[in-house]
This record gives structure tokens, C-alpha cells and sequence, in this order.
């Protein structure tokens, strides 16, 4: 339990609110653990953060202040700053927040970045490793409102993000795989093993990269991690506090068919991949799955407690921030598209010619209108049916109607990526998500080059 009078909590965030206001304290202790092999050696690192912050909404928006430390003296503190036009973070605040390490964590995480370093060494010849780096994070968050409700969840993640490098002559090649789990002690050494033979053997063949042509060609995207383009598309548009601004993609358009396809799209803090993210949100309210997209229909949008009350709905459990130094959004957890009914290597066998995408790193998108881009840095030429050559890195745009419209085939095959994307929203940057989907196929889609 973090060190604050659950009582107290609740009166502060009382005083905050006033009459018909939101208001709420959220305290946080965070321990990130991070390992990186470049060679044979491991460095671990602990970034370590404790703190509370007190938001406000209002008619005039949201207020929020913070400090970094977790005690009832920092309550009284915060609420006086709440009420001052000054800086978000006062000056003076009570005692630093004190912590322990997870001394586990860090030596599981450093065993298993120094196991897939030597695996990526030894798996293909002229192939040595780009670089190894893990991450595992243990969270204790605290959440008191004004309406009474008290909250603490426990939150735990671990990712190993896997990169291979091969050489032939003047010419290199890279490959990444991502090993991602709940709970660090549940990652075994045989999966790690895998990704980075995985990885090794995708750099060798990279080596015989070409370009994909550029223009308009029918994409068929992985099961799994390429699920982030619809993060990237529609993720954010369907975000409430984006949705519902004039002017906006998918601004009035609940029970409007968005796509010919049966598409079902849905966010779930929980979702049934084995590694959740939350059980209640940065506002205490308890996760729940939320079905945006229903056979091709929009059914809803994304909601914190703030756009549920100024729209008249309800909160989904989706309210997220980066840390204590930032109020809640209404944002994605973990987005995913269930399985349709078409086998997934007949989505492969039914193109006659195409790119096929194995994963997606980054993307940008314009919130308000849906445009977006973002980067394919492994995948492969359709032909005949077919899967051919390893493609060079490209660019897929466009607009998220579009992509929506032209998915034509859903595959059987459904998997996730879990906490292997990172999205930017308002400048809280880097929040985890997962994403996941089955093979599926985009009729027609902008290549636009590396």
C-alpha cells in the first residue's frame, strides 16, 4: 500500500472538486528496470519515480498539479496549488518518496537479454547482434475521487526487444523480434531462444532485400504486430475527447457502417492474450472491454470520466496518463481485431500480387483528419499467391476510412503483440499498448517508399 490515508485521499479530492467537478488523487511508485547488450556484456540500469498528482475538471477544462512525493503531507500541498494559477509542480512538497528494489526483476531481466545476445551470436553465420534490450517494469498505483472510491492496483510487464544485424561485403541487413509478458518469471528461456534465432535468420535473408514498387497495392498485414496500423488509423479517431470534435474522422458516426467486411474491433485492457495491462484505470475505474467497431459498424468511442460526463455516457475504464505529473486521457489499451472466417493462408493465396507486412515500428497520424503514415521495417513481396522476396523498408499512407473500406479479408489466425508499441498522445510519450489482430488484407493501400 503507498503511503497515503485513503480518507484523507478522499477529502482532498473533495476539496478539489467542489460542487459538480471531477476531481482525483492518483499516486504512483514505478521501478523500470532496463538491460541492454550491445556484445557479450550487460549493462542494467533502474529508473525509479514516486509521486502524486491532483486533477480537477471542470467546465473550464482540466487542472492538475503534482509533486514528487507520496504522504499526507503532500495532499494539503497540492490542493492549495490546485487553486493557484502558478506552476504545476509547487515548490516545497513533503518527504521523498522512499522505495526497494525488485532485485528478481532485474537479475531475470539481465539473464535473459544476456541469453538472446549469445543465442543471436551463434544462430547464422556473418550475423551478429544489433543490439538487445529489455525492459521490466513493476507499478503500484493509487487512485482516491471525490465520489468516495478508493482504488490501488499492482501492475507488472517485461519486453525484450531483439535486433540481429548481418553482414555480406559493403552490404547489411536488420531484423527485431519482441518477447513480451505479464509477469517476468512466466518468460521461458526456450521462447527467448526462439525470437532470436527468429531474428538471426530474418537479417541473413534481408540481405537479399529489394524495393517494393511504389504506388497503390494490395497489402496484406501479419497476424499480430502489424495490428499497430490500426492503432495508428482509427485507434486514436475513436479516442472520445477526438471523436467528438466537429471536423474530426469519425466525429457523428456511431451506427454508421464503416466497412463491407463482418470487422470487429475492440479494446481491452484485459484482453484474452495472457498479459494485461491494468484492472483499473488511472481514474479507478475497473478496465473493461469496449467494443468500437461491431461487424463493421461503429458502436462506440473511448471514454474517461471527463468525456463521458460532458457527453452523457459512461466511463470505459480507458482513462490513462504517463505518470503522476499528467491528468488522464481518454486512450487505447490494448486494441485488437477478432478473427473472421478465412483461413489465413488463403488471405496470401488470394493476391496475385502484393506486399505482405511482418511489422510495423512507428507511425504518425493527424488526429482530426485520420491521415497517417507509418514505417514497414520487415515484409515480404506477394506473387502468384505466393511469398517471395524480403522487401526493404517502405512507407504505407493514407486516411483510416480508407484503410477501413478496403479490408476485404479477415483471416482465422488471430495474435497479439503485447506492450510491444509505445503511442504519443499530447505529448505523454512513451505510454505501452498492445495490439493484435489475424492475417488480414487491405485491397488497395499508398506505397509511398522508404
Amino acid at each position: 500500500m503507498l503511503t497515503l490515508d485513503p480518507g484523507l485521499a478522499v477529502r482532498t479530492a473533495e476539496a478539489a472538486a467542489g460542487r459538480g467537478r471531477l476531481a482525483t488523487v492518483f499516486a504512483e511508485a514505478q521501478h523500470l528496470y532496463r538491460a541492454v547488450a550491445d556484445g557479450p556484456d550487460v549493462q542494467l540500469s533502474v529508473h525509479s519515480r514516486g509521486g502524486t498528482g491532483l486533477s480537477c475538471v471542470s467546465s473550464d477544462g482540466v487542472r492538475h498539479r503534482h509533486l514528487p512525493s507520496v504522504d499526507d503531507e503532500t495532499l494539503p500541498l497540492l490542493v492549495a496549488a490546485l487553486r493557484d494559477p502558478g506552476p504545476p509542480a509547487p515548490p516545497g512538497h513533503g518527504r521523498p518518496w522512499r522505495y526497494e528494489h525488485d532485485l528478481d526483476a532485474a537479475e531475470r531481466l539481465a539473464e535473459l537479454v544476456a541469453l538472446a545476445s549469445e543465442t543471436v551470436s551463434l544462430a547464422e553465420p556473418g550475423v551478429t547482434v544489433g543490439r538487445v534490450s529489455g525492459e521490466a517494469l513493476v507499478s503500484t498505483v493509487f487512485v482516491a475521487r471525490e465520489d468516495g472510491l478508493v482504488r490501488e492496483d499492482h501492475r507488472t510487464s517485461l519486453e525484450l526487444r531483439i535486433s540481429a544485424l548481418a553482414r555480406r561485403g559493403d552490404a547489411t541487413a536488420r531484423a527485431l523480434r519482441v518477447v513480451s509478458a505479464e509477469r517476468y518469471g512466466t518468460v521461458d528461456r526456450g521462447t527467448v531462444r526462439a525470437a532470436a534465432r527468429s531474428a538471426a535468420a530474418a537479417a541473413a535473408r534481408n540481405l537479399d532485400a529489394v524495393d517494393v514498387p511504389v504506388g497503390e497495392l494490395p497489402v496484406v498485414l501479419a497476424a499480430g504486430g502489424p495490428a499497430a496500423l490500426l492503432h495508428e488509423v482509427c485507434g486514436h479517431g475513436l479516442e472520445a475527447d477526438v471523436a467528438r470534435h466537429p471536423g474530426s474522422a469519425y466525429h457523428g458516426l456511431i451506427d454508421r457502417k464503416l466497412t463491407t467486411v463482418p470487422l470487429t474491433l475492440i479494446d481491452s485492457p484485459t484482453a484474452p492474450h495472457g498479459a494485461g495491462l491494468y484492472r483499473v484505470d488511472d481514474e479507478g475505474e475497473p478496465a473493461q472491454e469496449v467494443t468500437l467497431i461491431a461487424d463493421g459498424v461503429l458502436r462506440s468511442y473511448l471514454h474517461d470520466r471527463r468525456t463521458a460526463l460532458s457527453g452523457g455516457g459512461r466511463a470505459h475504464g480507458h482513462g490513462r496518463r504517463l505518470s503522476y505529473a499528467h491528468p488522464a486521457l481518454p486512450r487505447m489499451s490494448s486494441t485488437y481485431v477478432a478473427p473472421g472466417a478465412c483461413p489465413a493462408e488463403e488471405v496470401i493465396a488470394s493476391t496475385a500480387r502484393g506486399l505482405y507486412v511482418e511489422s510495423i515500428l512507428s507511425g504518425e497520424t493527424d488526429m482530426s483528419s485520420g491521415r497517417f503514415s507509418v514505417r514497414v521495417t520487415s515484409g515480404r513481396l506477394i506473387e502468384h499467391g505466393r511469398l517471395t522476396a524480403p522487401v526493404r523498408e517502405t512507407t504505407l499512407a493514407g486516411t483510416g476510412s480508407e484503410v477501413l473500406a478496403g479490408i476485404d479479408l479477415i483471416g482465422d489466425d488471430l495474435r497479439f503483440l503485447p506492450y510491444g508499441y509505445q503511442c504519443n498522445k499530447l505529448g505523454q510519450f512513451p505510454l505501452t499498448v498492445s495490439v493484435g489482430q489475424p492475417t488480414l488484407r487491405v485491397a488497395r493501400l499508398a506505397v509511398t517508399g522508404p
